[in-house]
């Protein structure tokens, strides 16, 4: 061919070059509208994910929130807990089993005789006793857990006897304005005093509430609690309690079957479902710690 023919030759292949470019920049820019702007290679959005929706959610939820009104109070839904189902008491019940020799060490006494009667009249169908050495407060958890069988350290809680000390009353009657307080949680959770505080505050509606300053919770002294249950140090249980006080029992033993708790004597404890517990001493179910 002669130069003309050439010249459009090359012309023919520089565009054919120039179009191949663009189509590149194109396919390009398609790719970058999904990696970044969520389009679709036809420039169309994408059907949004759902983490996206979720996220898009949680961001009008909160805007919604923060939109200058005043953040609302927490609800009884926020603080407490409902209690487990009661278990069927058997028909055939007629007493809770205890082997004196076995599960009390030969050592029976007028306190465990009335806790046992008392677990028979109720009825207790769960309860159960059973007698440590003396030395019982000076093993580990992992020792009383073992001598106890339980399966966990989780399964051993302390009862403590909590006094307002700036309530103006005098009793015991309302729960929600109570002098005094029991106090059921696991020794492995570290009881939280503001929380604790929480708990009892919430128990009114909004407007009747007890101010903050009106609270002040403190481990009643040795002789209030000797007074209040008419057990000694070490062996305060809520079964026959002298005087009747409203329980706070912590959330976190609703997922166990049952817990282990102060027996009425120092070296004596009492196994309890966590459904008789709920059933028997209607406690107040919160997050305390």
């Amino acid at each position: 061919p002669g130069i003309p023919g050439l010249v459009l030759a090359g012309m023919e292949a520089l565009v054919a070059k120039q179009e191949a470019a663009l189509a590149k920049l194109l396919s390009l820019e398609k790719r970058t509208n999904v990696l970044l702007r969520g389009l679709s290679p036809d420039g169309k959005a994408f059907p949004a994910l759902k983490s996206d929706v979720k996220a898009q959610g949680i961001k009008k939820r909160n805007k919604k929130q923060n939109n200058g009104k005043k953040k609302s109070q927490p609800g009884q839904s926020d603080i407490y807990y409902d209690a487990p189902p009661p278990t069927p008491i058997p028909s055939n019940f007629s007493g809770i089993s205890i082997d004196v020799e076995k599960d009390l060490m030969g050592k029976d006494t007028d306190i465990q005789k009335r806790l046992r009667k008392l677990c028979d009249t109720i009825p207790v169908p769960s309860a159960y006793f059973k007698r440590a050495a003396d030395t019982y407060y000076q093993w580990t958890l992992e020792e009383r857990r073992d001598f106890l069988e339980a399966p966990h350290i989780d399964f051993l809680c302390k009862t403590m006897i909590m006094k307002n000390t700036k309530s103006k009353s005098s009793d015991c009657i309302d729960r929600t304005d109570s002098k005094y307080y029991m106090i059921v949680v696991q020794y492995t959770n570290k009881m939280n005093k503001e929380k604790l505080k929480k708990v009892v505050r919430y128990l009114r509606p909004e407007g009747k509430r007890l101010s903050n300053k009106g609270i002040n919770l403190r481990v009643a002294s040795g002789e209030e609690g000797m007074k209040l249950s008419g057990f000694g140090h070490n062996a305060v249980t809520p079964l026959g309690m002298a005087v009747e006080i409203p329980m706070i029992l912590s959330h976190r033993v609703l997922n166990l079957p049952y817990i282990w708790l102060g027996g009425g004597e120092t070296d004596v404890k009492l196994r309890i479902s966590i459904p008789d517990f709920c059933r028997v001493f209607n406690p107040i179910i919160g997050d305390i710690g």
